[in-house]
Order: C-alpha cells, then structure tokens, then sequence
C-alpha cells in the first residue's frame, strides 16, 4: 500500500540511474597499478550501494553518494589525464552522466519523498 506521497519519482529513479553509469563510466578511466584498481572498484561498489539505499529515500545515502561519486572523480582523474584524448572524454561523458543524476537526488520531488519516506512533515509550498 504505497501513499501518493511516498511513492517515488520518476526524477530519483532517473537519477539513481545516471549516478550508477557516470560512477562506472569513471571507474573505467582507471586503469593504473592492481593498488588503485582496487580502490576504484571498492568506491564504485560502495557508490552503487548508497546510489540504490538513496533510490529509497534515505537521506544519508543521498549524501555518501554524492561524496562518494567526488571521491571517485578525484581518484579516476590522474588516470584518465595519462590518456588525455580518449581518458579525458571519457572522463567527460562520466562527469555528464553522474553530476545531473546526483543534482536530481536534491530537486524538490526528491527531497518531498525523502521526507515522506522518513516521517518528516511536508510542506506542501516547497513541492512544486
């Protein structure tokens, strides 16, 4: 029995999706020594844990998703500047994936169902 306001938006599922492709899109520009491979395959694993916990409402998952994905740009970038042709493209296209997707999880329908998935009164002059 889901409630009109409980429900999620269309918005936070788009995003969840466009967090999840720009954080794996990154994770491939790195290709450096095995040390760093794991890293970014834990932050990536990480990220799309907190992407899907935030796709739920939950408002610290939204914010470590969108530490995380800063994090994983920041740890991506050395490797994808080595190649600045196709590693800084495609370090591009991973920032134009993932940066709307984490400023849709703060739109006001996204912050109406994180409110209303954790109980918190809504005001309804702030949903648009």
């Amino acid at each position: 029995m889901t409630t009109e306001a409980t429900r999620r938006p269309r918005s936070v599922t788009l995003a969840v999706v466009l967090v999840m492709l720009g954080t794996l899109v990154a994770a491939t520009t790195a290709s450096g020594p095995q040390g760093a491979a794991t890293l970014v395959l834990l932050l990536l694993a990480v990220c799309f844990w907190f992407a899907v916990r935030a796709g739920r409402g939950r408002r610290t998952a939204r914010t470590a998703t969108s530490g995380l994905t800063a994090v994983l740009f920041v740890v991506a970038t050395p490797f994808a500047l080595d190649d600045p042709l196709y590693g800084g493209t495609t370090l591009l296209l991973a920032a134009l994936l993932a940066v709307p997707g984490v400023v849709l999880l703060y739109r006001p329908a996204a912050e109406a169902y994180v409110r209303a998935r954790s109980g918190e009164e809504i005001d309804e002059e702030s949903v648009v």
